[in-house]
């Protein structure tokens, strides 16, 4: 068997290093705060006015500050050198983390709020929970037709930065919404907006990419205009609307196909 190397995974590397620079930007400003905080104290204590006393309270409050700060520091370098020990012991491994092929963090929710307001005449700060919530299942509209597609065309796979439950979880997820008992909007809404480009097999994998980051989102524009009268980020999903849209997922995606294998 080969031998076991035993690297740290760049990722966490990255993260650690950004770390260790704000543990030293915060201990920096400890000492700086320790330093005032002693001559405060100092000033309180040879002046035992009014205004020594009031220096004196402050010089209080900023020595519990700083305490605070040390508890944190101290937790953060627990953090980091059982990241650094966990790491250590792990095999290289040669699996590559994808990039985001979706990544919505609230990017779009506005647009779709100001959409939703003006179709039901209410105005932001009357928004109920269920308004909100409905809210966001518009804000995904850019995405939530080609997500659908690759869940109903087994498309979907975990992708690596799951574990073995989060991987496990997802797929019991995915074949839900397959089934038609919960919506893609409820996957992006459960996984923070996110879905990763290894979240899709290999064989459709460059396709769904240069398609997403190609001429769907205009393709939805036109769609959502000439049949659900509407607005990008101003509708919700719904089943029927999907099996209309897929077509032209469909077709893209054979001409995908022959165009590649041309080559």
């Amino acid at each position: 068997m080969p031998e076991k190397q035993t690297t740290i995974n760049t990722e966490a590397s990255a993260e650690i290093k950004k770390l260790e620079s704000k543990i030293k930007t915060n201990t920096v400003a400890i000492v700086i705060t320790q330093i005032i905080a002693a001559g405060i104290i100092a000033g309180g204590i040879f002046g035992m006015t009014k205004a020594g006393f009031a220096l004196l309270g402050v010089a209080l409050f900023f020595a519990a500050l700083t305490e605070i700060f040390s508890i944190s520091l101290i937790k953060e370098n627990k953090n980091i050198r059982r990241r650094i020990g966990i790491e250590k012991t792990r095999p290289a491994s040669n699996i590559v983390f994808a990039d985001p092929l979706y990544k919505n963090k609230g990017y779009t929710y506005p647009q779709a709020s100001e959409l939703y307001c003006r179709q039901t005449g209410k105005r932001d700060k009357d928004l109920t929970p269920e308004d909100k919530a409905m809210i966001r299942q518009y804000s995904y509209d850019d995405f939530a037709y080609l997500l659908m597609w690759i869940i109903e065309n087994d498309l979907y796979r975990p992708t690596n930065d799951f574990d073995e439950d989060e991987a496990s979880e997802a797929k019991t997820y995915v074949a839900k919404i397959k089934r038609r008992e919960a919506l893609p909007t409820d996957y992006l809404e459960s996984y923070e907006g996110y879905f990763m480009e290894d979240g899709i097999r290999k064989k459709a994998r460059p396709f769904v990419i240069s398609y997403f980051k190609g001429s769907y989102e205009d393709e939805v524009r036109e769609f959502a205009r000439e049949n659900l009268n509407s607005e990008l980020y101003g509708f919700p999903f719904r089943w029927e609307d999907y099996d209309t849209f897929k077509a032209k997922i469909d077709a893209a995606y054979k001409k995908f196909q022959e165009e590649f294998s041309k080559k």
